[in-house]
């Protein structure tokens, strides 16, 4: 960057510096710095976290191993996501004094660096937060042709304090326009606005007095109005983040400094604070109230990563991965309470309730114009991994002049109790009767449908594999030291031999991809969908620090756990799962693929690797009529691929995935008010656009009937008893609004593009066995034949 007033610049820089300074100092005589010590505790626990590491993480590593300089930049990270409150030259400042010695003060468990740069942060935080709240009562002129990068996490931290004030300043004006922007109402007329005021496009604090509708709501507000809003929701949005910063206590820094440690090994290693292990408890439990949604913090935003099978946010049709909670309200008529900035623990709480109870969220879609916003309602249900039981559909695919019964079993989730006669349901158990019932009815394919499965029990898994082979290898497991466990199917029974596709994603994760990785070590069974699964294939171990259980122990303070990486998994055939996952035998287009969701987006996620594969003598004889070759598999493909160029849902799927992929790329955004509505109101077209060719589409459906396990149906039926005799004759008007839309919303979520075409897949290799004459026609291709 070239200045050409420098004497002009050095003053105004030196001014700039002085207050800033200033203001620091300010800040720091309120900061009580004695509590941020570490205690007996505190050490005891660094010195265990540090121990298990060395002694029992996969990688064998000593924390003398690590780079000490990106664990300080990754620490700092950890607080300063945004890469906007620290400077360059802390950074350096802090990795010079700490990190020649950093493992040695870990080792005696002494946390001084943890808390002397948490400190500085929170000094910083006090300190910007002044600067902004005295900012927002100056002008914004959203008429230049400047933009902003709102994701700084990959960036460099500002050198200097005039560059994070120029950093600043984009940062305040692209969250003053996405307020005012999600206040106007779309289809007003900006030229109309100007017309009245050509201060429109320069934003004062005394404002326009032209009268415009606001979003999600029949008031109406003038612009002075919806200016004075957005100025006050952003200003208590960083009184909150102050409130935030000022409340953080000794062992959320150690929390999080360990967690910043143990990340450096792989990032699914973490501590765990005593409070932090009691929540974890209680989700393996689970028994947790809510929406039944995996959140996560990402640059200050609540992040959907994931929702439950079966909870409301699924039930609803209406939230997706990556969508962000940008405010909570409770009941019906609670305050929205803007939640950007908050910690994630506490939206959690905020989420969380009674069953029964209703929230109401207000969410920034993940994809399209950051300002946009909805709000939706969900009633809260209890959230357990096992409550959403496998279930079956039976679909009539069309196939020449007739259909072809095809069976798709659906399993979130590989759940059961571990232990026999425990009265829970087990995933093998559940899957075999289902099978049966499919078989009664005459499916001639079955597709095992696994897209939506994030793992659950290893023994489940293996089990699962064996109902479609006699007998065989499923899964190697290695440890730290190089020690291979072989896992076996051994029951030589087989539920299904006929032709068995598994459709996969890359949500489809650890036993998931076992299982998928096994069949298609066997060749059993076709693997469909995204080009990879999600690639975790390490095992986790928790290490509960409060050891010992007599009635000294009991006295002294909790303490937390340490949860480290101690395995990793391997196929039969010597591949490792973790960062490649299962590669799909026909890959179906998804925007799965620009989603940041596999293992390898993770930092410091471990390398794929491999062992020697298993020497096992596959016998494939009871299924050899439908045994996968690559000969069968280019057939399929070559088939699947006209009907992708010339389909029109795949022509409405490219296009939404381009669009979606541009919207994904984009990293620049406009802070011309003008340019941002027209660009919101484009997006708002497309997408009613692209609604009216989805409903055209979804009647195009096949048809399907629904096959329950003998418990769901039974469980259906005592609720359908109880809701008739406590039914009261009503009136439709009686019907809340918000059941009728999610009801619709969850309709049209049933068109699955990637499912019918994995039913059409099924049903071409269906035909060319029957079209051969006979099933040996599809064994003439060497049995052993690899596919890549």
């Amino acid at each position: 960057m070239i200045y050409k007033h420098h004497s002009t610049l050095r003053q105004a820089l030196m001014l700039a510096c002085a207050a800033f300074l200033w203001i620091n100092v300010a800040h720091a005589e309120a900061v009580d710095v004695s509590a941020f010590q570490t205690t007996s505790t505190m050490r005891d626990e660094t010195k265990e976290v540090v121990g298990r590491l060395e002694s029992s993480h996969y990688l064998g590593q000593t924390i003398a191993d690590l780079d000490q300089n990106e664990f300080i930049a990754d620490y700092m990270t950890d607080w300063d996501t945004q890469r906007m409150f620290f400077l360059e030259t802390e950074l350096a400042d802090f990795q010079r004094r700490f990190s020649p010695s950093l493992d040695k003060m870990l080792s005696r468990g002494h946390l001084m660096p943890a808390f002397e740069i948490f400190l500085e942060f929170r000094q910083n935080v006090e300190s910007r937060v002044s600067w902004v709240q005295k900012r927002l009562n100056e002008p914004f002129d959203f008429s230049g042709v400047t933009t902003y990068a709102p994701d700084r996490s990959e960036a460099e931290w500002p050198v200097s304090i005039a560059e994070a004030n120029v950093l600043w300043e984009r940062r305040l004006q692209f969250e003053m326009l996405n307020e005012l922007l999600s206040l106007l109402e779309p289809g007003t007329d900006l030229n109309d606005l100007r017309e009245l005021s050509p201060e429109i496009a320069k934003v004062t604090p005394d404002g326009v007095e032209t009268t415009v509708e606001i979003e999600d709501g029949a008031t109406q507000k003038t612009l002075d109005e919806a200016l004075v809003e957005a100025r006050e929701n952003i200003g208590k949005r960083y009184d909150r983040l102050l409130r935030w910063v000022q409340e953080i206590e000794p062992i959320d820094v150690q929390e999080t400094f360990l967690t910043a440690l143990t990340h450096q090994y792989d990032p699914h290693s973490t501590f765990m604070s005593a409070d932090t292990l009691e929540e974890f408890s209680i989700a393996m439990r689970n028994s947790l109230v809510g929406i039944g949604a995996v959140l996560s913090d990402t640059d200050g935003y609540c992040t959907i990563r994931e929702l439950l099978p079966g909870g409301p946010a699924e039930r609803s049709g209406k939230l997706k991965p990556e969508d962000q909670i940008v405010g909570v309200a409770q009941d019906n008529d609670g305050e929205m309470v803007d939640v950007i900035g908050m910690k994630l623990s506490k939206i959690v709480k905020m989420i969380r309730g009674k069953k029964g109870t209703t929230v109401r969220l207000k969410i920034r879609p993940g994809d399209g114009d950051p300002s946009v916003r909805k709000t939706i309602t969900l009633t809260r249900d209890e959230i357990k991994l096992t409550a959403k039981l496998a279930k079956a559909e039976v679909f009539e695919v069309p196939a020449g002049d007739k259909t072809i019964a095809i069976g798709v079993i659906d399993l979130p989730a590989f759940y059961g109790s571990g232990e026999p006669g425990s009265g829970y349901n087990s995933t093998t158990e559940d899957v075999e009767e289902l099978i049966n019932k499919l078989k009664e009815i005459g499916v001639e394919g079955i597709v095992l449908d696994l897209r939506a499965n994030g793992g659950g029990l290893l023994s489940e898994a293996i089990r699962l594999t064996g109902l479609f082979i006699p007998v065989g290898p499923v899964v190697q497991v290695r440890d730290y030291v190089g020690q291979v466990q072989e896992f076996l199917d051994d029951d030589p029974k087989v539920a299904w031999d006929g032709p068995l596709m598994v459709l996969v994603s890359r949500f489809s994760a650890s036993a998931s991809e076992i299982t998928a990785g096994a069949l298609k070590n066997h060749q059993r069974a076709l693997i469909v969908g995204d080009k990879l699964t999600h690639g975790k294939g390490t095992v986790q171990a928790v290490f509960d620090m409060n050891r010992g259980g007599n009635w000294f122990t009991s006295l002294r303070p909790r303490k937390g756990a340490a949860k480290v990486t101690v395995q990793k998994y391997y196929l039969p055939d010597g591949s490792s799962t973790q960062i490649e996952g299962v590669k799909s035998d026909i890959v179906l287009p998804s925007i799965n693929e620009y989603l940041a969701v596999g293992e390898g987006e993770f930092p410091h996620a471990l390398a794929w690797d491999s062992i020697d594969s298993l020497e096992w003598d596959y016998d494939n004889s009871h299924v050899e009529d439908f045994l996968v070759n690559q000969s069968i598999v280019e057939q399929l493909q070559s088939q699947s691929q006209d009907r992708q160029g010339s389909l029109e849902e795949f022509g409405y799927l490219r296009e939404n995935i381009d669009w979606f992929k541009a919207r994904q790329e984009q990293k620049e955004f406009s802070l011309n008010l003008e340019e941002r509505r027209s660009r919101r109101a484009s997006d708002n077209d497309f997408r009613e656009l692209m609604e009216g060719r989805y409903d055209t589409l979804a009647a195009l459906n096949y048809t399907s009937d629904e096959i329950l396990l003998n418990v769901t149906e039974e469980q259906n039926r005592e609720h359908d008893a109880l809701v008739a005799a406590q039914a009261q004759p009503a009136d439709a008007a009686d019907i809340p609004v918000g059941e009728i839309e999610i009801e619709e919303d969850a309709k049209k979520a049933a068109f699955d593009i990637q499912l019918r075409e994995g039913l059409r897949i099924m049903a071409d290799w269906i035909a060319i066995a029957q079209e051969a004459g006979e099933s040996q026609a599809l064994a003439a291709a060497p049995a052993g034949e690899p596919r890549s």
